[in-house]
């Protein structure tokens, strides 16, 4: 059993309750409880530790807006796209917050080794063309959005060498302060074999 928590923006995992077809009673300790009363004192206990972990859970998400948050959150994965573009690390750099971590190609990389890599990687190349397609953007919160995308790669090098890839990326964006930068990412790259 899963229960939602949008107060915290994260899933938490319940104890699984065994289905009824399992038994009619469990041992609990020197006692004998029925299967009802043991679900209920499962969801009972799992309800506290929600509740201990400073989570809320509820049945509908929070209400607000999300028509500013997805405008905004849209306008800055076209900013990060356009610094991509523009082979301008040090714009790619603003859009991440210092607890940045991101997942690239299932290796998990930080906020200094986002950044270094950056920095050399946008020095080496000529070119960065790339198409971004299917963008959507899920409000979670207020301040707090997931954006994922397609992505077609074409980069030419200084020395001329061309490297095409393709995948998709997902982001989580975080506004603090009243601006919207990166926390988490994920994107994975195939190579388009001509």
């Amino acid at each position: 059993m899963y229960a939602r928590s949008w107060g915290c923006y994260r899933i938490a995992r319940a104890s699984r309750i065994p289905s009824p077809l399992d038994c009619t009673q469990l041992r609990v300790g020197m006692s004998t409880i029925s299967r009802p009363l043991a679900a209920r004192l499962t969801l009972a206990a799992a309800s506290v530790g929600l509740v201990l972990s400073g989570c809320r859970v509820d049945a509908e998400p929070t209400s607000f807006d999300v028509s500013p948050v997805v405008a905004e959150v849209e306008a800055a994965v076209w900013a990060f796209h356009a610094a991509d573009t523009a082979r301008d690390a040090e714009a790619v750099i603003r859009l991440l917050w210092p607890d940045y971590d991101m997942l690239v190609d299932g290796q998990r990389v930080d906020y200094e080794q986002v950044a270094s890599s950056s920095r050399e990687f946008m020095a080496t190349l000529e070119l960065f063309h790339t198409v971004w397609s299917d963008l959507q953007v899920i409000p979670i919160g207020p301040d707090a959005a997931i954006s994922s995308f397609l992505f077609r790669d074409s980069i030419v090098s200084r020395t001329g060498e061309l490297t095409r890839a393709e995948g998709p990326t997902t982001f989580l964006w975080e506004r603090r302060s009243s601006e919207w930068r990166l926390r988490f990412g994920d994107a994975d790259h195939y190579p388009i074999i001509p």
